[in-house]
């Protein structure tokens, strides 16, 4: 499908252009790569049709988007546009370029970003968010490969003073709750020995209450 063309210099109304679906406060700083989507790119009509010219201009355009904010969008300004690309290019020779079908913004469309209006490309915006996504299913992982130690340390210190206790997961979980409250309420980062004597203490009255009645939950 071909994309739409952007004109250059053309009035608009703000009202009808799409909102960038992306929080301007996210950045990639810490990502070394771009995922590439290279089976579309080599079907794309952009490079079947494109002159080199314009596709080195196209491509570079679409890197220097991860690097902007909001990320993944260009500024809606040709002049900048022109001084971005490097060597910068000559303003009429790249506005000139652009009126092609198939010139340097090809599939660039308009987009408000807040106060304002920038630029963005539908598969940037999916790479750009596809990132993202990556990047907090990492976050996760790493978080709960953390929290996994740092439950394994505590069972481990509960087994060496109530060894019933370190046996039920519920009961390790709900002492490491207790002691992460203390903590909080002093503001403090780690745990001291009398915290975890007072949890797991706390942990024994709340089993003679009933409050683990449903059976034993293993550690695994």
């Amino acid at each position: 499908m071909t994309a739409p063309r952007l004109t250059v210099h053309a009035p608009m109304d703000l009202e009808a252009i799409p909102e960038y679906p992306l929080d301007p406060d996210l950045r990639l700083d810490s990502h070394s790569f771009i995922q590439w989507e290279h089976r579309r790119w080599m079907s794309s009509d952009m490079r079947w049709n494109g002159t080199h010219e314009c596709k080195s201009m196209w491509f570079e355009l679409v890197n220097l988007a991860h690097g902007e904010t909001p990320v993944g969008t260009l500024p809606h300004d040709v002049k900048r546009l022109a001084r971005m690309v490097q060597p910068a290019v000559d303003l009429t020779h790249f506005e000139a370029l652009c009126q092609l079908e198939f010139g340097p913004l090809h599939g660039w469309i308009p987009c408000r970003c807040g106060e304002g209006v920038r630029l963005m490309h539908p598969v940037v915006t999916r790479i750009v968010s596809a990132a993202f996504a990556a990047r907090a299913n990492h976050a996760a992982r790493v978080e709960e490969a953390s929290i996994a130690r740092k439950l394994a340390r505590l069972t481990e210190d509960i087994a060496q003073l109530a060894p019933s206790l370190a046996e039920d997961r519920r009961k390790v979980r709900w002492i490491n709750d207790y002691v992460d409250a203390r903590i909080a309420q002093r503001g403090g980062s780690r745990r001291t020995a009398q915290e975890l004597h007072e949890a797991i203490q706390a942990c024994v009255a709340e089993d003679r209450k009933g409050l683990f009645r449903k059976g034993p939950a293993s550690v695994s």
